[in-house]
């Protein structure tokens, strides 16, 4: 090979590993170059320098007990004491239980730091088809990795594939098929030279050159090979030792080159990272210097090598060389030799893989558990920026230590903290995730005013319990599934909570627009000196279904229920208020889709609240349906928002999506005792039974007529039944003067006020109604009716002070008078004493138990209450009590019976 290909698959190899980490280590958003990664700084007494180390028993396993009296440390030959020695675990405990995460969401929430492990085949260096036999061990290397552990592929050589770190092991799978090896035997070359016999010919040594000679210049089969013969094989056993040593050199060259702008790559990225190197081994001779300098390099960028040799000797001499080169097992060693050199220098070891390599595999797996990281104290030199030889050993026995094999000195510099932007982008070029801010992010997609691409509307929530905006820096990468980047905003801005003094999550709403298709999305944010990234996957498209397109149902809230608007809103927790729905659907047909949005339980259930939604229509190709859906009734818990559309000569079109109402904010586990019982309780009334119109039926009975018409002075009994039959006529003008005219001025009036002021709420005069029975109780509070009828009447007016007033003065005459019971429960209710509320409703329903409508908001009732941590008997009686009332609505098949049954689940789980 001459020197010219050889510098271009240089510069290639160079630009291969500069593009396979861009991912990972670089991006447009970086208006700046990144800050290396410095080496961890500990905090003492005196200055300490920072090695890390690892050690391993007999049986491969990593130690975890050593204390920093048992390590003995030399730098630069001198022995330095050890301050501190910490285990650093890097394999994350695999029994944690899972953070939830909604549908169609992804979180940073639960996630625990991982490992950064790079596999890169060294493909010049490995013959066709020589990674076969390991990619089975390597594969269920990838399977057994944790889901935070971030792996990169990277293959050296013209054309190879590589991808950058990623959890996606389907990705690194199919990466790694493509790995299988390049090196091809020279195909030019007339004799079979090994690569030590070539360098020994190369450098004079005549023995060599005369055993190699004989070996293949001999005499051809029935033919004597001439003196001339002989000099003409022997130049050309020259000429091709020589190109022999220049192919040699050169793959070993560029494999280092390679390895070299790999590790300068590397060191952008936070945090250790371990390299599994498979080769065939590379040549190095007059190269040891470059392949130590890669230890100082690995070192820098916080890397250790595993250097993993395949089996070479697994493949045949070609059939056509007859002769086999007796330099081979030399060969071998020779290639071995850069490996272990490398490995050696970087906090490694050489491993030879005989077989599939499955032990290799889990070997590795088992020393990637964690290291230490040890601080000794500084020397004068230690500040110069120069590597020092280091030793590192422990006293106990039958452990083995690896450590580097210089330790970098680190000139000292002062270094400003970084701004909110810069740790945006760092964080975006670290793989790991990071987790001090919590984020939930979603992405949904409509159809853009582009034809052929996609509208993505991209929602997050940022940390959590914000009352007030905050001013956060942001931003975030969207690759395809080759790992280029499509996409990426950064930007700094306040984002708002979900209300002002509610806390809750800060809120971000963004957009891109991509082609159809499937993307990785990565968002870091920078709040205060927190930061945290979420890696999400995005599915870029619309549904198409028949002549219609839909976009994502979103779900958001809480919102107004009062306020209808035209643009998504996005929230998974609903608090309070309604939750939003938002859909849109394009084509010729859209303007006449009829759509239905429900809240359920479960996609094909009841629908527990419901609502027929219009179209905003704009245009003649799209319609936008938004509706608001009230969840003050709902228990806490997990729905589904269904939305159901139809339209001319097509089957019904249901999509769904989920949130969740939040649970009250008084823990139930927390009340009990006399707690539970004291707790002020507001419960709701409708405002049909607050309105509930005047008896006039009941006023009119035979028996209550006679009741106080007994009371009328027999001079006014006339103009009394005038009045009375007027009234049942609904001439309440006339009435009103019976009634009038049957008032005695100096003999009692309680009966004809009373009848006059039944006129008055009759006929909708409400507040006359209330003046004239307060009057009729001078002489009538003996009348348990006028207490019921003016009670009335005062919730109707909404004076609920003066009602209460009014019923427990009758609940203290007639305590055994159930008429009361009902209009008593709903005062209670409105006060805040729902206990007492609860206990007067059950009092009504005892006697009338086939009252459905009390029976639903007794069943309602008690929920509120077991909702905010209070009770009216007990847990269990509450419960038995519910559940009875339950009965009684279900059976009579009542439109609310869906809702009802969630209420008995929330109750009966609870």
């Amino acid at each position: 090979m001459s020197a010219g290909p050889r510098s271009v698959v240089v510069r290639v190899a160079l630009a291969l590993v500069a593009v396979v980490l861009a991912a990972a280590v670089s991006h447009p958003l970086a208006g700046q170059p990144q800050t290396p990664q410095e080496l961890p700084k500990f905090t003492s007494a005196v200055e300490v320098t920072s090695l890390d180390v690892s050690v391993f028993d007999d049986r491969g396993r990593p130690v975890t007990d050593l204390k920093p009296d048992e390590f003995v440390v030399t730098i630069d030959k001198s022995v330095r004491q050890v301050v501190s020695a910490d285990w650093v675990q890097l394999q994350t405990p695999g029994g944690a239980p899972p953070t939830t995460v909604p549908a169609g969401y992804s979180s940073n929430e639960g996630a625990s730091g991982g490992r950064l492990i790079l596999i890169v085949v060294d493909q010049p260096n490995i013959r066709l088809g020589g990674t076969l036999g390991i990619r089975k061990a390597v594969n269920g290397f990838i399977d057994h990795l944790r889901p935070s552990d971030r792996t990169a592929i990277v293959g050296l050589g013209v054309g190879a594939r590589s991808v950058g770190f990623t959890a996606d092991r389907e990705r690194l799978k199919k990466t790694l098929e493509r790995l299988s090896g390049l090196h091809q035997p020279r195909p030019l070359m007339l004799h079979n030279i090994s690569v030590s016999e070539a360098k020994d010919i190369q450098r004079g040594d005549s023995l060599t050159l005369s055993e190699v000679t004989r070996r293949e210049c001999a005499d051809a089969p029935g033919q004597r090979a001439t003196p001339a013969d002989l000099d003409a094989c022997t130049f050309e056993l020259q000429a091709e030792a020589r190109e022999v040593v220049l192919s040699g050199a050169g793959d070993g060259r560029d494999t280092i080159r390679a390895l070299g702008g790999l590790l300068d790559s590397l060191k952008a990225i936070d945090g250790p990272k371990t390299m599994m190197f498979v080769s065939e081994g590379f040549a190095v001779d007059d190269m040891h210097g470059e392949v130590a300098a890669l230890g100082t390099r690995a070192a820098a960028a916080r890397t250790s090598i595993y250097s993993l040799k395949l089996d070479d000797s697994l493949f045949t001499v070609d059939a056509s060389q007859a002769r086999v080169a007796i330099g081979r097992m030399d060969d071998r060693a020779r290639r071995a030799e850069g490996m272990e050199i490398l490995s050696g220098a970087s906090r490694g070891t050489l491993i030879n893989v005989i077989g599939n390599g499955v032990n290799v595999f889990a070997r590795i797996e088992s020393e990637l558990a964690g290291y230490y990281l040890i601080g000794v104290e500084s020397g004068a030199a230690d500040k110069d920026g120069k590597a020092h030889p280091v030793s590192v050993s422990v006293k106990r026995p039958r452990l083995t230590v690896r450590t580097r094999r210089a330790v970098i000195g680190s000139a000292t510099e002062s270094t400003a903290p970084r701004t909110p932007r810069e740790s945006v982008m760092a964080a975006l070029a670290t793989p790991l995730p990071m987790t001090a801010l919590p984020i939930r992010v979603a992405t949904y997609s409509l159809q853009g005013p582009e034809a052929d691409r996609v509208q993505l509307l991209i929602h997050a929530d940022v940390g959590t319990d914000y009352p007030t905006s905050r001013v956060v820096s942001m931003g975030y990468v969207i690759t395809d599934q080759d790992g280029r980047m499509v996409d990426s905003q950064a930007a700094t801005a306040r984002l708002p909570p979900v209300m002002n003094g509610v806390p809750s999550p800060l809120q971000f709403s963004g957009g891109a627009s991509l082609p159809p298709g499937d993307y990785l999305m990565k968002l870091a944010v920078s709040e205060g000196d927190r930061v945290g990234t979420v890696e999400h996957q995005i599915h870029a498209g619309l549904t198409t279904t028949g002549a219609l397109r839909l976009s994502d149902l979103m779900v958001g809230g809480p919102t107004d229920p009062s306020a209808v608007p035209l643009r998504p809103t996005v929230g998974y927790t609903v608090v309070f208020g309604g939750v939003h729905g938002y859909l849109e659907a394009y084509g010729p047909m859209s303007n006449a889709v009829k759509t239905t949005f429900d809240i359920v339980s479960v996609r094909d259930g009841a629908a527990i609240v419901s609502a027929d939604v219009p179209a905003y229509t704009v245009g003649s190709m799209r319609a936008i349906f938004s509706h608001v859906l009230p969840v003050r009734q709902l228990p806490p818990g997990k729905y589904l928002l269904r939305a159901t559309l139809s339209w001319p000569q097509a089957p019904a079109q249901i999509v769904t999506n989920t949130f969740e109402v939040a649970a009250p904010a008084v823990l139930m586990s927390s009340a009990t005792g006399a707690d539970l019982l004291r707790r002020e309780v507001f419960l709701p009334v409708t405002e049909t039974l607050l309105s509930a119109s005047f008896d006039l039926a009941a006023a009119l009975s035979a028996e209550t007529v006679q009741a106080f018409r007994s009371r009328v002075a027999p001079d006014k009994q006339a103009a009394f039944d005038r009045g009375v039959q007027l009234l049942a006529a609904k001439n309440y003008d006339a009435a009103e003067a019976g009634f009038k005219a049957a008032v005695s001025v100096d003999g009692e009036s309680s009966a004809a006020l009373a009848y006059l002021a039944a006129t008055f709420a009759a006929a909708g005069h409400d507040l006359e109604a209330s003046s004239a029975w307060q009057t009729s109780l001078v002489d009538g509070s003996d009348r348990p009716e006028i207490y019921e009828w003016l009670a009335g009447t005062l919730l109707r007016i909404r004076d609920l002070a003066q009602a209460r007033g009014t019923l427990e003065e009758a609940v203290g005459k007639w305590p055994a008078d159930l008429r009361f019971a009902r209009p008593m429960a709903l005062v209670y209710a409105t006060f805040g004493q729902g206990r007492d509320a609860v206990r007067h409703l059950e009092r009504h329903l005892s006697a009338h138990p086939d009252d459905a409508e009390s029976a639903l908001m007794g069943v309602e009732w008690i929920y509120q209450l077991r909702s905010a941590g209070a009770v009216s008997r007990s847990p269990a009686d509450d419960v038995a009590l519910a559940r009875r009332y339950a009965d009684v609505y279900i059976r009579t098949g009542g439109p609310q019976t869906a809702l009802v049954k969630q209420w008995m689940e929330f109750l009966e789980r609870r």
